[in-house]
């Protein structure tokens, strides 16, 4: 990567909110909406998790419906007031689970997509992909766009998980991942959907953000913001010891993916202040999560969880991440202008992005 890739808008269904703002704003205050599923656990206690109600016909559909609807909605927000309103020229980059999660339909990706163009009335861009990486596909789905937006003047990452399915969260049970009264060291589940608006820097003047308290008499004459939130570095690898292997988990790759983005860092930089972090409350991850920040002296900055609030959001979780970073930044609230979003897949993705927020100098 050469260029920054700007984020310009965001859009967000979640347990905790039906759009971004109200979603956030809970994130903020450590607010959920955990409720008990008619599941229950070995000794007959109910199963918790952070279920999105969306208050309609889509809560009694099968979950892929539903999750259609959810991002539907999230990309209806997140493309709201812009100044163009054809989305075949915009590619769209979505983001959905693991191939090997449980629960996960063999056409899942292609039901997703053309189910997103029907209830939108529109397609997307020839160009468009599926990012099937868990947690990392929001950061694959980033990387990619740093050669989209070469050529498209704004590209669309798009991203849907859910855990609150009957089949998963039968595998997660028997799997002992789910947080329970005899597993606790495991998950809440959790659903969302998330949208990003991103383009290259240059364009930035075009999209103003939205919900900011940047002071507008800040701006420039030009109309561009004062302040924008940059993807400045990525970090990608692979992990051979995931869950469930035979090898130890030493949190390479992770260490790997963060230094790699850590590359992005100016020199006049004093290092990361926040990181926000897609990890659940499993050991496995904390321990993997810990061991690569400290490592990379990353530690000792403050840290935001998503699962604190949502529980675990899969691919949802990675682009949630970029979408809490821009909402606490134009709202100034974040505790720093560099932020690391950190995540990692139970196929083995690790991944890092490093985001700043201020002017762009070309």
């Amino acid at each position: 990567m050469t260029l920054p890739i700007a984020i310009l808008r965001t859009g967000a269904v979640t347990s905790a909110g039906l759009n971004a703002p109200s979603s956030f704003a809970a994130l903020r205050t450590r607010l959920n909406n955990f409720d008990e599923t008619p599941f229950v656990d070995s000794r007959g206690v109910p199963i918790t998790a952070g279920a999105v109600v969306l208050g309609g016909e889509e809560d009694r559909v099968p979950t892929i419906d539903k999750q259609v609807a959810m991002l539907a909605r999230a990309i209806r927000e997140c493309l709201t007031d812009l100044p163009w309103h054809d989305t075949r020229t915009l590619p769209l980059l979505l983001c959905v689970a693991e191939i090997s999660r449980p629960g996960r339909t063999p056409q899942y990706n292609s039901y997703v997509r053309a189910g997103i163009e029907d209830d939108l009335g529109s397609t997307f861009a020839n160009d468009s992909c599926v990012y099937a990486y868990g947690q990392a596909s929001a950061m694959y789905a980033l990387n990619d766009a740093f050669e989209l937006i070469k050529a498209h003047p704004f590209v669309l990452i798009a991203a849907v998980d859910s855990y609150v399915n009957p089949s998963t969260l039968r595998a997660m049970l028997s799997a002992g991942r789910l947080l329970t009264s005899t597993t606790p060291q495991g998950f809440i589940p959790g659903e969302a959907a998330c949208a990003v608006l991103v383009s290259a820097p240059e364009r930035i003047s075009q999209v103003m953000p939205r919900f900011s308290n940047v002071d507008s008499n800040l701006r420039s004459q030009q109309g561009v913001p004062e302040a924008t939130l940059f993807c400045t570095g990525l970090g990608i690898a692979r992990e051979l010891a995931v869950l469930g292997a035979s090898a130890p988990n030493k949190a390479v790759a992770l260490s790997g993916a963060i230094k790699g983005a850590l590359a992005g860092l100016p020199q006049e930089s004093t290092g990361i202040g926040l990181r926000i972090s897609g990890q659940s409350s499993e050991d496995f991850y904390a321990k993997e999560f810990a061991m690569a920040t400290g490592r990379t002296n990353a530690s000792a900055s403050a840290l935001w969880m998503l699962a604190d609030s949502l529980g675990e959001t899969g691919a949802a979780s990675g682009l949630l991440m970029i979408a809490w970073a821009y909402a606490s930044l134009h709202k100034a609230y974040a505790p720093s202008m560099t932020i690391l979003c950190l995540a990692a897949s139970d196929e083995g993705e690790r991944a890092a992005a490093l985001l700043s927020f201020g002017q762009y100098q070309a």
